[in-house]
């Protein structure tokens, strides 16, 4: 009959069995492509070669009463290698309550850059693009005003206190025109004047509706392929040229 210390012994020996088999035991592990996929693109991601052409959608938003051409794809920030040329889709961030709409790239990826190595260093992480992060793009503003004073006033807050709505010529829709924005020319000085609109801008008005857009466009082209690989081609003059109040 086992005596209790020879079952104590029976049961420790039994544990360490188990112990060593489940030790022994080879899991799964993730294999190279999983983790270098946490940490890179796809390869289809990456554009080697003639830029595809790119597909078109119309993006409609009906609550603020407006629709813009948006392609699928384009030329992507990727903060990991510089050499690298990365396709990535192209997402619309909706802010319909405070009259925004945000149109940029869905996702970039970024690492940590050292100054004094003037290198890359770090993980390589992929980041999606949000309202809360957003990184780069358009923000289009639709607002509604009673009259040229309040169109005058939204002006003023968002491109400078001494900007005014200019000259308004006809623009391609029916019943819209396209304002020039006052207060600025080329010979002043950006750091003194109170107007200093030195990018391309894009201000909407069509007075039936009381209502009107307005998107910074910037100084160069931010929808685009790859700058380095011919035949280069920008988006943006297509996509802002298709803006149409509904």
């Amino acid at each position: 009959m086992i005596n209790t210390k020879q079952k104590l012994i029976l049961i420790a020996t039994i544990l360490v069995l188990i112990g060593a088999i489940v030790w022994s035991y080879d899991y799964p592990k993730p294999t190279e492509k999983e983790e270098q996929s946490k940490k890179e693109p796809e390869k289809e991601e990456f554009q080697e070669g003639v830029w595809p052409e790119a597909t078109w959608s119309k993006y409609v938003n009906d609550e603020l009463g407006f629709s813009i051409d948006v392609p699928d794809k384009i030329y992507g920030y990727y903060g990991c290698d510089p050499k690298k040329v990365i396709r990535v889709p192209v997402k619309v961030f909706e802010d319909n309550k405070n009259g925004i709409v945000y149109i940029s790239q869905e996702y970039y990826y970024i690492s940590e850059y050292d100054n004094e190595l003037r290198q890359y260093v770090g993980e390589c992480e992929k980041t999606a693009n949000s309202l809360n992060s957003f990184l780069g793009g358009w923000a289009i503003s639709i607002r509604t005003v009673k009259n040229d004073e309040e169109l005058d006033d939204f002006i003023k807050e968002n491109y400078g206190a001494g900007c005014y709505a200019g000259n308004r010529k006809s623009w391609w829709q029916e019943g819209v025109y396209e304002i020039t924005i006052g207060g600025w020319d080329q010979w002043e000085n950006l750091g003194t004047t109170d107007c200093p609109v030195n990018y391309k801008y894009k201000v909407l008005y069509i007075p039936e509706k009381n209502k009107f857009m307005s998107v910074k466009l910037g100084q160069e082209s931010t929808f685009q392929t790859d700058p380095g690989t011919p035949p280069y081609q920008s988006y943006d003059g297509r996509m802002i040229d298709s803006f149409r109040f509904e």
